[in-house]
């Protein structure tokens, strides 16, 4: 009796632990094309500049600037003609200012980010560092959906989801292990175009963003920096600014 339980317990284990190696497998293979353990481990700021062309021709285009430094600190910073929204987070803070650089009095809109967009701006920060690999300690998961078309691809989804709700869901290409597109839990889809290699890491030239069929706009990335001394008080809340 003890064996035929034994064999029971193996028999329902083994697809659950199929399952793990394949995925760990899948991650540390797509991980290896963006570039070694030790280049991806040890970007700690990344700086990256361009703008974004709205595919809608009546919309005008932005410049856009991303600073970020491990592990949950940004500045966004989006330029259209001479006004500016600036996102700052700082671990558990976070603001929006909005100001015109035609001001001569330098005046601005300070608002305090909602508990959801803090939540939010310190994931797409994580995100920035991960290189897909999951965020074990804050409790994401990742599970394999199974094999699919995506763009003409056959390739491998990966579901990865927090305890919050907030999920990204990966498709990696399962002949040569790259990352073909990414579609976050509010259904906007990104694909990576074109290649630069900065410290040894490969970034995308470009990305466009989808919703379903219809293209929103693309963000053109200028200029990478890793891991270049960033200004002091870069990611500073103002004063008074703090969420609570």
């Amino acid at each position: 009796m003890k064996s035929i339980v034994s064999v029971c317990f193996i028999a329902l284990i083994t697809p659950l632990l199929v399952e793990a190696a394949n995925v760990s497998a899948i991650i540390n293979q797509a991980r290896a094309t963006v570039g070694s353990e030790k280049a991806l481990d040890g970007a700690v700021t990344l700086q990256m500049s361009g703008w974004i062309e709205p595919a809608e021709s009546k919309v005008p285009s932005a410049k856009i600037l991303i600073i970020s430094r491990r592990p949950c600190s940004q500045r966004l910073e989006v330029r259209v003609d001479d006004l500016v929204e600036t996102t700052l987070l700082n671990g558990e803070d976070g603001c929006i200012i909005r100001s015109n650089l035609n001001d001569s009095q330098q005046r601005s809109q300070i608002r305090p980010m909602t508990n959801e967009e803090t939540q939010r701006a310190a994931f797409s920060t994580r995100q920035l560092f991960s290189f897909y690999e999951p965020d074990f300690k804050r409790g994401e998961q990742v599970t394999h959906q199974g094999i699919e078309q995506r763009r003409g691809v056959r390739c491998h989804r990966l579901l990865y989801s927090y305890p919050d709700g907030i999920s990204t869901t990966r498709f990696f290409a399962v002949n040569d292990d790259m990352l073909i597109s990414t579609v976050t839990d509010k259904g906007v889809e990104s694909v990576e175009l074109g290649e630069q290699v900065v410290q040894g890491i490969k970034f995308p030239k470009r990305v466009e963003y989808y919703e379903g069929d219809t293209m929103l706009h693309t963000v053109v990335i200028r200029e990478i920096e890793v891991n270049k001394p960033l200004p002091r008080g870069i990611f500073t809340i103002p004063t008074g600014q703090k969420v609570k």
